[in-house]
């Protein structure tokens, strides 16, 4: 998912920027302590974006609720909910306001409620990420343990959970094993999402035996007596059943063992107690003072049914029996944790049917358990993982305004980084010879060139090759037959040996700091592409009026209308990104670079920084280039406007952003005219292009009022003389 941004030098464009960590229905206790208060202090620990708790909490005591909560987190927002539990929708309206206020940069959404809540804001454009905070199967648990006695709205947390996992940007699960349980049974089949288990809370993060055998000499029970604890709920899926089945046979075989329940009461548990006085008890304390009474037991019992709530587990209690020094019996298939009992030597995995024979632990088994817990179920222990989610939900844009410049020197540092200059070239002898002069004149002296040529004919591969004989930095790939630019690009990625990178055509110039700044902004922050300013140019770089400025508030809507903030030549790269991000698609024709672009901005990761300053690349406008099939050339970019539309409308639907796609078809319609007016298409070409871009599917989607903002603009360009400014009106009416 991307390198942290710990120990940059990059600060958020505002002071105010903040991420909501979003709960829904869940009420103050030790795992909402534990799980979400002490892992949004965590997070906020880790010096990178501010992390703001939004708890939505029932109506019905939500005074003492709020209080409890700000009492523990002060700066937690608390709303009550809507009554009802299939009224849930109606919380977006708290939702609404708050991402109104605080404008926050990205959402976790703790459960399916909340995270669907969070996807709506996302698609009215008010928040640009959202994770998902699985905690659960929460489909299977509604369904297996009747969480609500509500067949229609169990069936709507099974849509609704299918729903969130493939439509988040993110996702936070508590194991690979739901994962599993993701693209086995929700059809998920791709996407960013990091495992992180239930850790410790900060109450128990000590680590370390910390109680007395007060406990047991209260109990009547004797210091070589083994005691076996259980800690938790009594909710369907702790498996009392199960675990009173279990423990039966256990005591009956071993008069030494002896049973501890830390729960509340339950039917099960009684009769525990009634066919062994004595030695099975029940006792309720406060969360702060679990650990101290833990530590004094011996083996901590996690025996659960082989439900799919239960495969996909991860208990909290887990590691609080670790850290209070506690040997694990564990049921085969809970969650991930089976494998790490056996291999870490931190109890046994009970088998069907198995009577175990339980003893104390050593003292090494009690340090090797908290040793394992302290390195391992710790907070801390998944910075690494925190890191790259928080670094997505931050903001993705940055401009070279907002960077904190290191005081250090870092020109040692900046030569010592290869920069990687990638060009693709078909029949541009007449402009090569410039082309690489003007990267051999960089003040940036370490990079090299991957030149590849694409079965030029006119000379351009002995004229490189000439070149290459006498600077070793530039590298000649030639291909046997043509394929494209596109293929070329990537071509010279895979071959490329620098950290960074850049496209440059054969026929454009690069000004002589041009890699030289771009790098130093790079420098200074993890970021993925660093765009600067170009120039267009006629005879020599310089002598052009027009600069393509990457000043847009927001470049990813400017891609999807087809009003291009930047160019090919414009960004520094990151080579990872660009091998996660797979490169250039190969199959368009036309506006790969346009399609590029907005793939790696709709990377929800993505992290990127503009220079809106003087240009230092510059793009030649070649007066001697002929359009020789324009038919074939209209044709070409009629077909890729058609795919650049239905690739990216789900993605920009969600983010409310799919009525700016009718820009390219707008574009491309205005295109087809002009070609027609000017005598380059027969008015039978042209309509053959105009009904293959109207495709019917298309049509649809588009909706009665932007078609007939198109049949007007067809008919205004049609006529003879036109008015200046009115096709920006349309245009601007037509890409609301």
């Amino acid at each position: 998912m991307g390198r942290s941004c710990h120990g940059t030098h990059l600060r958020s464009p505002s002071s105010h920027l903040v991420i909501f960590f979003v709960t829904y229905n869940d009420h103050p206790s030790g795992v909402y302590w534990s799980q979400v208060t002490d892992v949004v202090d965590h997070l906020n620990g880790l010096g990178m974006e501010r992390v703001r708790l939004v708890a939505m909490v029932s109506l019905r005591k939500f005074s003492r609720s709020r209080r409890t909560i700000r009492d523990r987190h002060p700066r937690a927002i608390v709303v009550p909910m809507i009554p009802r539990a299939h009224n849930w929708r109606i919380n977006w309206i708290w939702l609404y306001l708050l991402c109104l206020i605080y404008r926050p940069t990205g959402i976790i959404g703790r459960g399916i409620f909340a995270t669907a809540l969070a996807l709506r804001m996302r698609a009215k454009g008010l928040v640009r990420t959202v994770c998902f905070d699985a905690r659960a199967a929460y489909g299977a648990e509604w369904k297996e343990f009747r969480v609500v006695d509500d067949d229609a709205l169990i069936a709507e947390c099974a849509e609704l959970e299918r729903q969130v996992v493939n439509e988040v940007d993110l996702r936070m699960a508590v194991s690979e094993a739901l994962v599993d349980h993701w693209k086995q049974e929700l059809g998920y089949t791709e996407g960013r999402y990091e495992v992180i288990p239930c850790t410790l809370g900060r109450d128990l993060e000590s680590c370390g035996p910390i109680g007395s055998p007060d406990l047991r000499a209260e109990l009547g029970w004797g210091p070589k007596d083994v005691v076996l604890v259980y800690s938790g709920s009594t909710v369907g899926w702790q498996s009392l059943d199960l675990m009173d089945q279990v423990l039966e046979k256990v005591l009956a075989a071993d008069p030494a063992v002896r049973a501890l329940f830390l729960s509340q009461d339950d039917p099960h548990i009684q009769a525990l107690m009634t066919r062994f006085p004595g030695r099975v008890a029940r006792r309720w304390f406060p969360h702060n003072e679990v650990l101290s009474v833990l530590s004094v037991c011996d083996v901590g019992l996690l025996v659960r049914n082989p439900s799919i709530t239960n495969r996909v587990a991860s208990p909290t209690k887990f590691a609080e029996y670790l850290s209070a020094g506690l040997q694990v019996v564990i049921s085969e298939g809970l969650g991930d944790l089976p494998p790490l009992v056996r291999a870490n030597h931190l109890g046994r995995v009970l088998r069907t049917g198995e009577i175990p024979h339980f003893a104390q632990p050593s003292a090494s088994e009690r340090e090797n358990a908290i040793g394992f817990a302290r390195d391992s179920y710790t907070k801390a222990a998944f910075d690494e993982r925190y890191r790259r989610l928080i670094r997505c939900l931050g903001p993705s844009r940055f401009k070279a305004t907002d960077i904190a410049r290191s005081r250090s020197s870092v020109a040692d540092d900046l030569q010592r980084t290869l920069v990687t200059v990638v060009v693709p070239s078909f029949n541009k002898v007449r402009y090569i010879r410039e082309m690489v002069a003007s990267v051999q004149g960089q003040s940036h002296t370490n990079w090299e060139m991957r030149f590849v040529d694409d079965a030029s004919t006119d000379g351009s591969r002995e004229l490189i090759a000439e070149l290459a004989a006498t600077d070793a930095r530039i590298i000649l790939h030639l291909l046997p037959e043509n394929k494209g630019a596109n293929h070329c690009r990537n071509l010279g990625v895979d071959l490329a040996s620098g950290e960074y990178l850049l496209f440059l055509d054969a026929d454009d110039v690069l000004g002589e700091h041009c890699i030289r700044d771009r790098l130093r902004i790079a420098s200074q922050g993890d970021f993925d592409l660093v765009v600067s300013t170009m120039e267009v140019f006629q005879q020599q770089p310089g002598d052009g009026t027009n600069r393509w400025v990457p000043s847009a508030k927001d470049p990813l809507a400017e891609f999807l209308r087809h009003r291009l903030p930047w160019s090919v030549m414009q960004p520094l790269w990151k080579r990872s990104f660009l091998l996660r991000l797979g490169g250039f698609d190969e199959t368009f024709s036309r506006h790969q670079d346009v399609e590029f672009h907005t793939r790696a901005l709709f990377d929800p990761c993505v992290k990127y920084c503009t220079i809106v300053d003087g240009p230092d690349c510059f793009y030649r406008i070649d007066e001697q280039r002929k359009v020789l099939k324009p038919f074939a050339l209209m044709e070409g970019f009629t077909r890729s406007a058609l795919k650049y539309y239905s690739k990216f409308y789900e993605q920009a639907r969600r983010t409310g952003r799919h009525r700016l796609l009718v820009g390219i078809i707008y574009q491309t319609h205005i295109q087809l005219i002009h070609f027609r007016k000017l005598g380059r298409i027969t008015p039978a070409e042209y309509q053959q292009l105009h009904e293959l871009l109207m495709d019917p599917a298309i049509k649809q989607s588009l909706g009665w009022s932007k078609q007939a903002l198109l049949s007007i603009s067809g008919f205004y360009n049609s006529l003879p003389v036109r008015v200046p400014g009115v096709n920006m009106v349309l245009y601007r009416l037509i890409t609301l």
